[in-house]
């Protein structure tokens, strides 16, 4: 295997190669037989960590290069973990998923139903917000990915609402459209509001007027 070499102190790339080489010796360090290190994993959730907060600030269009600035590394110690961006993209969707199945399960756990479901519109309603500037371009690059993290999203909506009908905080005539009928709602409200605070008002608005009708239902 061949050694990388820095080229010598003055060429103008030198500083970017060296640090590439660090990164490169510190990524190597962290590699064990069975997978990644805890250093090496908590490296590259930091990348993805970064891509959360640039994607969300410049939709998909946002670049690796992008992304790596915004972590601290350079782009060939994302590619190291990432094949670009469509992978980070991917990797991204799955873990945000997963921290929607948990949600769920916390909010089941610690609060009564009826409770649990208003939490959880309130949660999904600011993440509407929160994403609106990459949404679009995730359902447009990735349309079926889009359409897997809704109906997880979905799903796990629909289980906090068979709960709050069953203990009788939440009229048995709602059903899992009319879950459907408050996200689309507060998609709207969001789209045409181009202030994030005002977005956020007027999205947890349109919770609290579906919410109502919810137990009012006769």
């Amino acid at each position: 295997m061949g050694v990388t070499r820095a080229p010598p102190a003055g060429h103008p790339d030198g500083g970017q190669v060296r640090r590439e080489v660090v990164e490169d010796a510190r990524f190597r360090s962290d590699s064990e037989p069975g997978g990644l290190r805890r250093d090496a994993r908590r490296n590259r959730l930091g990348v993805l960590r970064a891509a959360r907060e640039v994607f969300r600030e410049r939709g998909l269009e946002a670049t690796v290069r992008n992304v790596a600035h915004r972590a601290g590394v350079s782009t060939a110690t994302v590619h190291r973990r990432f094949s670009g961006r469509d992978a980070i993209v991917a990797d991204l969707a799955e873990q945000v998923a997963g921290e929607w199945d948990e949600r769920w399960e916390a909010l089941a756990r610690g609060f009564p139903a009826e409770v649990a479901l208003e939490r959880a519109l309130r949660l999904v309603a600011s993440e509407t917000v929160a994403t609106r500037a990459c949404s679009p371009d995730h359902r447009e690059l990735f349309p079926e990915r889009a359409r897997e993290l809704e109906e997880r999203v979905h799903r796990g909506l629909c289980r906090l609402l068979a709960d709050a009908r069953e203990t009788g905080g939440i009229s048995a005539a709602v059903g899992a459209e009319d879950l459907r009928l408050v996200m689309i709602s507060v998609a709207a409200v969001v789209a045409v509001e181009s202030d994030e605070e005002r977005a956020e008002r007027a999205a947890q608005r349109v919770v609290t007027h579906f919410l109502r009708s919810f137990r009012g239902t006769g």
